[in-house]
């Protein structure tokens, strides 16, 4: 066996150890997932692999699930009576070759600033920039914060988490229930599924709120309405049911 080459693999493998977060890296606020939880799964994966002698291509995604990245804040608009939409873009101007923001429909990541870290899921996304729905509550100190930060502000950001991925043409139909916030994770599935040509899935999205007033992104369910295979249903709590 040529030990330079033995040397030169182990090397290989030894770049794409994950590594090992700093303990400032963890909020202490109890994250789900903690940081450190994702490293020790990742430490596990990456050990399987080397004893297999699998080895996996580098990761070209722009965020990172040990590490956070700083974010700006581009705009804040209102879409409810206690929604907003938080747009962010990757601070850095220049950005490696191949490398861009890559999320699956669903994913959520983690928010950190004023010494606070929260989940939230991007509803949309390019390939530098994403935008978050976040419920302002009343006594919530993040949100409010992020409500009323002043444009141009550094977020830091760092996922993304999650393991559902849907798979084309999986289902004939699919009922979706939400009820508030909880709509962010299903409207970019939705979409996604809605805007493939190849899909032959209806889907029809039920989702609960206090009254018309508080249900944030009427304009992007009503387009996803003009499409045969999409069908929403507003349960209100204040008044009767309404159907999109």
């Amino acid at each position: 066996m040529n030990l330079d080459n033995h040397n030169d693999c182990n090397n290989d493998y030894d770049d794409d150890k994950p590594k090992t977060p700093l303990e400032e890296d963890c909020c202490g606020n109890g994250c789900v997932p903690c940081v450190f939880d994702v490293h020790k799964k990742l430490l596990n994966e990456w050990e399987s692999r080397k004893a297999q002698n699998v080895k996996v291509k580098t990761s070209s995604n722009l965020l990172s699930l040990l590490s956070y990245k700083p974010f700006v804040i581009t705009d804040i608009c209102k879409t409810s009576e206690d929604y907003i939409l938080l747009h962010l873009e990757y601070k850095e101007s220049k950005i490696q070759n191949g490398v861009s923001l890559h999320l699956i429909p669903g994913q959520y990541v983690m928010l950190h600033s004023w010494c606070m870290s929260r989940p939230y899921t991007p509803i949309s996304w390019t390939r530098r920039s994403l935008i978050l729905l976040i419920k302002v509550y009343k006594q919530g100190k993040f949100s409010t914060c992020l409500r009323d930060v002043p444009l141009g502000s550094i977020i830091d950001i760092r996922g993304p988490y999650g393991d559902f991925k849907y798979e084309n043409n999986s289902f004939q139909q699919i009922i979706m229930f939400s009820i508030g916030s909880g709509i962010a994770a299903l409207y970019p599935i939705a979409k996604t599924i809605i805007d493939d040509e190849t899909e032959l899935t209806k889907i029809h999205l039920i989702a609960g709120f206090q009254s018309i007033i508080h249900v944030p992104l009427k304009k992007e369910l009503r387009y996803l309405t003009d499409y045969w295979n999409f069908k929403c249903t507003l349960q209100l709590s204040q008044s009767n049911g309404m159907s999109f």
